[in-house]
This record gives C-alpha cells, structure tokens and sequence, in this order.
C-alpha cells in the first residue's frame, strides 16, 4: 500500500507491505544548485526489509549518500574477492560502467542526492576518474567539511531543514568553484540531449579535438571515457522506459533507446545490471523502491 503527500515544496511518499515499510521525501534544489543534480534531493527512511539487498545499476551521474542511519553494506561482483562486502557509512559513488548490491545494515536513514558528472567535478573538486567505478567514504573526499555537514543534518528538525542546508552548502561551494571545461560540457551536453546516440569521432571533430584527447578531457571531469558515457546513457534511457511500462515491447524500447537490435540490449542488460532485462522488471519494487538484488 502506498500514499503520497505534497506539501509546496516536497513531495512524500510512503509504501507499506510485506516486503518492507519505507518513506521517500522528495524536494526540488535551490534554481542556483538545480542545474548541477539530477531530479530532486530525497529522503529515506526503511525499517527491515524481507529482501537481502538492492540492485544498483550505472546511470549518467555521481551519487553522494549522506547517512543519518546505521551504514550500509555493499557487494561488487567484480572486486578481486566479490564475496567480501564493503562496509560504508556517507560515501560517494562514482560514474560507472557495472552493478552493485547495497544493503542497510539496520533501519536506514539517509539523504541522496544525484549530482551531474561535471556539477559533482565542481563540487568536490576532484578529478572525476578518482572516483570511477568506486564507492568513497565521504570523509575521504571533503574531510572535515563532510563530517560537519553529517552532524548539521543530524540536529535538523525536518526534511525541509536539512534540504535547506543541502542548498546553502552547495551554493557556497559552487561559487568558489572553477566552472568545467567548455569542451567537456558541450560534448555532455550532445551525448545528454541524445541519450547516448551520437559518435564519438563527430564529437572530437567538432570541437578540433583529436578523440585521445576527448577522452583524456572526459575521463578528468566525467569520470569515464565518452564512450562508455554513451552506452549509460542509452541504457539509462532503457531503465526510465521500464519504469512507466507494464507490459514492455522490447525490440520496440531496444530501437527507441539507440540499440542495433534486441540481442545488443539484452548484452547491455547483463553487463550493467547482471540479469536480462526480463528479470530484472521482475525484481523493479513499487512506491520508487528501487530494485531488488541478490
């Protein structure tokens, strides 16, 4: 059972069954810090879930999770020892190219935020391939400043008060930040606008680059090579569709999406998401529950 509650600003919603309780709030950033995170921030609370973990799978951003709960677990399939789960508390989850399994390790509460590739180069100030296909201890990346933020969160009194703060921090940050490089970001931006489906080569003409150092470029601000930007993409494109199908017609999606055929998906499918694309609509849970993994 779901319900939904929208106040001016955020939008709540809450899921009771037997595969678990949870809440997701969910609030627009700042006009000033909008154009550097994907969609809204969210909030999440879960009790015990009947499910081991969630399948989380490559998108066309970096991920910041900050922990107002007990941690979290994480698997990588493919770490040199995939059996061996990594403990986590806030973290930074860089562009990838594959799949991880993430489990709370109790009842959870945390802030997620999705930031663009080139809002979240801005905002922490790193090199983007330092953090590529790598799950991060905040404290690693903004030291003492994340650690203060953390403790902020905690003491707010409401949703609305820690999103407030989320806007303030950000903003501050981004206004003592150098902006991207303007090659990077136009080649973003055509990769985004065509979710994936433009080559590579064109790109690098365009700008009277040569593709060693677009990649070069991409992989210092992104995080991966354009590349295998564009093949995130073209799958990011696959996961929105399933999301509002009920009954998908996969060589339709598989030719809406930039695929050469059904079989190059379904390739796609196993290599980011480590199932067909069958099973995982199959394990897709209601209410923006994510997806359940092994």
């Amino acid at each position: 059972m779901a319900t939904a509650v929208e106040s001016l600003r955020t939008r709540v919603v809450r899921h009771e069954s037997e595969l678990s309780s949870w809440e997701g709030v969910f609030c627009a950033p700042h006009p000033s810090v909008a154009p550097y995170v994907r969609g809204t921030y969210q909030g999440w609370t879960e009790s015990a879930t009947s499910f081991p973990s969630r399948l989380e799978v490559p998108f066309p951003g970096v991920v910041l999770i900050l922990d107002l709960g007990s941690g979290f677990r994480l698997v990588d399939p493919r770490s040199a020892h995939p059996e061996e789960a990594v403990d986590l508390a806030s973290f930074v989850a860089g562009m990838s190219d594959s799949y991880v399994y993430v489990a709370a390790r109790g009842a959870s509460c945390c802030i997620q935020v999705n930031f663009t590739p080139l809002g979240a180069h801005r905002l922490l100030g790193l090199p983007m391939d330092s953090l590529a296909n790598r799950s991060v201890p905040l404290d690693l990346v903004l030291g003492r400043t994340g650690k203060r933020l953390e403790e902020r969160l905690a003491e707010a009194p409401s949703w609305e008060a820690r999103f407030d703060l989320l806007d303030r921090f950000f903003a501050a940050r981004l206004d003592a930040a150098r902006p991207a490089a303007p090659g990077v970001a136009w080649a973003w931006e055509q990769l985004r606008a065509t979710g994936g489906c433009v080559e590579v080569g064109l790109l690098a003409a365009e700008l009277g680059w040569s593709r060693k150092h677009l990649v070069a470029r991409f992989r210092q601000q992104v995080g991966l090579p354009p590349k295998t930007v564009a093949r995130v993409f073209r799958f990011h494109r696959v996961i929105e569709r399933l999301r509002s199908a009920r009954a998908p017609r996969w060589a339709e999606i598989a030719y809406d999406c930039g695929y050469y055929d059904q079989a190059h998906l379904i390739r796609d499918f196993r290599e980011f998401a480590g199932s067909t694309p069958t099973e995982y609509v199959r394990r897709l849970l209601p209410d923006s529950g994510g997806v359940i993994g092994e």
